[in-house]
């Protein structure tokens, strides 16, 4: 049996449309972590790998944002970015950085 929508009304047990366009103002500026553009290039990769060392350094050492900014020196709101892969917002120089900063040691391979 098919559900009847009147135009302006919401079918029975569903939201109005008011209420939808009030759900997706509120979704639009919700911070969740980025992912990676189809499109990336290398540089993005390579960005976007080293903040996921920074959320595994996290849970290793069961820090929170506020814990690892003080240990960085740098603000709750850079963390954020970085944790939250914000690639655009950041630089690879820095990332590695703040890296040395935690005493992480990596290694760059380039693959053929």
């Amino acid at each position: 049996m098919a559900t009847k929508v009147t135009k302006g009304k919401a079918a029975k047990g569903y939201p109005e449309e008011s209420e939808l366009k009030a759900m997706d103002k509120i979704l639009a500026k919700a911070k969740g972590s980025a992912g990676l553009p189809a499109n990336a290039d290398p540089l993005d990769h390579f960005k976007y790998d080293l903040c996921g060392e920074f959320v595994k350094y996290c849970v290793d050492h069961d820090l929170t944002q506020r814990q690892l900014a003080e240990q960085l020196e740098i603000s709750e709101a850079r963390v954020s970015e970085i944790v939250r892969y914000r690639i655009d917002k950041l630089t690879t120089d820095r990332l590695i950085k703040y890296l040395g900063k935690l005493n992480l040691k990596f290694k760059l391979e380039f693959a053929a």
